[in-house]
């Protein structure tokens, strides 16, 4: 997944309508537990991409597991993260007008946190809007607000519809188990679906549901994290790493690679895996 992290000073958007302060998009943090007794001036929406633990307003810190999203008032107490592992996260700081206007009518929970928030959404429009504040010399305010509120209607949306239970039935289980342990190998859904004895229309229906990612996405995940990892070692050539990920063509392992990580798998070696 793509690697953006953006405080921008001056801010690309600065109006009472709406101010953006930063954005992220699947940023990779160091082991750390962050602690903001006071908060920040401005509103914040996060989404962590792997389990992390999370302070309450009086300060109970409990595990969550992956694709927990939260949503911080200005002035409201944070913390979050993982002390002793890498995690990432993408997250937006903003105000203004039509920001506590759209949290009115949403009425989005700031506390506990939202669970199984659909991680591909978070990463689609907050690309967008950080292309927008970036690649434009004059950003569209309108543009912005209708990208954010887009995404928070789909944070919404799937909490009423209640999409993704906190009880996943075991066979959807079992598909998870399987991807973990076979996601190097050739994978076909048709028959994954069919040892499962559904559709595979079902399963990918399912599976995005109560995991907040498509199973074809899910794999893709693991291959690179796993590539990514392979990298460190010298004595493996990039072509090596590919096969050992799943992939027998190198032009299409380094084009998948560069679009979840931002880099290259050569610079990613030569960074030194960060």
């Amino acid at each position: 997944m793509p690697s953006v992290k953006h405080f921008f000073d001056p801010r690309p958007l600065d109006t009472p309508e709406i101010t953006i302060r930063g954005v992220g998009v699947n940023e990779t943090m160091p082991p750390a537990f962050i602690r903001r007794p006071r908060g920040k001036p401005d509103w914040m929406f996060m989404l962590f991409c792997d389990p992390v633990d999370l302070a309450d307003d009086r300060g109970a810190v409990r595990p969550c597991p992956a694709n927990t999203m939260i949503v911080r008032a200005p002035g409201q107490p944070q913390g979050y993260g993982a002390a002793d592992r890498k995690w990432k996260h993408s997250w937006i700081h903003c105000d203004g007008r039509f920001v506590r206007r759209l949290m009115r009518q949403l009425q989005l929970p700031r506390s506990p946190p939202i669970l199984h928030a659909n991680p591909d959404a978070a990463e689609q429009h907050l690309l967008a809007i950080h292309d927008e504040l970036t690649g434009q010399e004059r950003p569209d305010p309108r543009i912005v607000c209708n990208l954010l509120e887009n995404w928070l209607r789909r944070v919404r949306r799937r909490m009423d519809r209640s999409e993704a239970p906190s009880v996943v039935p075991r066979r959807f289980l079992d598909a998870k188990q399987y991807l973990d342990r076979h996601f190097a190998e050739p994978v076909r859904l048709r028959d994954l679906a069919g040892r499962l004895d559904m559709t595979e229309q079902h399963l990918c229906k399912c599976f995005s549901g109560y995991f907040g990612v498509s199973p074809k996405h899910y794999i893709i995940r693991l291959r690179i994290h796993y590539a990514t990892q392979l990298l460190g070692d010298d004595s493996l050539s990039v072509t090596q790493v590919a096969e050992m990920a799943g992939y027998s063509d190198l032009y299409q392992f380094s084009r998948l690679f560069k679009k979840h990580t931002g880099v290259s798998p050569s610079a990613m070696r030569r960074s030194g895996g960060r």
